[in-house]
């Protein structure tokens, strides 16, 4: 009688050909948001848009400040004599968006050695009025969506019925059903969409941020005597929340090819990448 134990057999993983696959991955995406960034940049050119598509973004700024305006600053944030004030209107202008403007005000305190002082970033109306209040970035939503939309459509258009993108036709790839069918535009579409649901969550969680409050108080006056008293405004500095976001999205497209060997959303679809 044999006892010799059965050597577990290793489980054979589908190829992930991760390189290739990223490789025109990138190639694609550069080629699709250049496209709908020419699109939207022409458009916007005839009719007003207010989106917020990622690009180039341009600021201009400039030290003359509505003497309205001076008098408020200067009322609610008074200088002592060893200080100066530093007040401008910035306005920042962005592919397929309106141009947003921007009050930069502070005070400083100049030495031998060193400048220090206090600023506060604030937007404004198209009145010049400092907007304390939250402002919801329905902009920013919309915009998110309709990118994420208009990518995962023509990725989608290009993949479906046997056809390939261009960088999936430079490096070989083509997608198909796991029975060895090609996917209708529909499931295509679907692949696409479930691929790029990261960005769509971003921005979910940019609006759902831009509804709460920034500053303790929605009285520009009042504001402006908290920071003469030390107040320090909250940084709009997204960098930590992107860092969570490149980390979850990290996880939903790379973590499947070392568990399973195919993203989750191949999974979901019933679709896999294979040589074409």
């Amino acid at each position: 009688m044999d006892n010799t134990a059965e050597m577990p057999q290793s489980m054979t993983l589908p190829f992930r050909h991760f390189w290739r696959r990223f490789a025109a991955f990138a190639v694609d995406i550069i080629i699709f948001q250049a496209a709908i960034l020419i699109a939207v940049h022409y458009i916007s050119t005839v009719f007003p848009l207010d989106f917020r598509f990622p690009g180039r973004t341009s600021t201009w700024c400039t030290e003359a400040i509505p003497s309205q305006l001076a008098q408020r600053i200067e009322a609610g944030w008074p200088l002592p004599t060893d200080e100066i004030r530093t007040s401008e209107i910035c306005e920042v202008g962005q592919i397929g968006s309106t141009t947003e403007r921007y009050l930069r005000t502070g005070n400083k305190t100049e030495d031998d050695f060193w400048t220090s002082g206090q600023e506060l970033t604030i937007p404004l109306d198209a009145d010049n009025n400092p907007v304390v209040q939250p402002m919801p970035a329905y902009s920013s939503l919309i915009s998110g969506i309709v990118n994420t939309v208009l990518i995962a459509l023509a990725f989608a258009c290009f993949s479906a019925n046997g056809r390939r993108t261009f960088g999936k036709a430079v490096f070989f790839l083509r997608v198909q059903s796991v029975d060895g069918k090609y996917p209708d535009i529909g499931a295509a579409f679907k692949r696409e969409i479930l691929k790029f649901s990261p960005f769509l969550l971003i921005s979910a969680v940019v609006f759902v941020i831009s509804l709460f409050p920034i500053y303790p108080t929605q009285d520009f006056e009042a504001l402006l005597d908290m920071v003469r008293d030390g107040y320090t405004p909250p940084d709009n500095d997204t960098t930590e929340l992107y860092v969570i976001w490149a980390t979850a999205a990290m996880a939903w497209w790379l973590l499947p090819f070392v568990w399973r060997g195919h993203a989750f959303y191949d999974h979901i679809c019933a679709c896999e990448v294979v040589n074409a």
